[in-house]
């Protein structure tokens, strides 16, 4: 199934639980200021930088 970039990422946010869905909250004001599209990309990037950080 192909989804658009803005699908992937409310699909991928929609999975969140509790303190993973707080910060989503909180990261998805702060990525979407301004009207910023919040890409797919974007989402996985700041994922991995707050729960699997290198």
């Amino acid at each position: 199934m192909r989804c658009t970039e803005e699908d992937n990422t409310s699909l991928g946010s929609y999975m969140l639980k509790e303190e993973a869905n707080h910060w989503w909250n909180n990261a998805r004001q702060r990525l979407g200021a301004g009207g910023v599209v919040i890409t797919w990309e974007m989402f996985k990037r700041e994922f991995w930088v707050k729960y699997f950080p290198a």
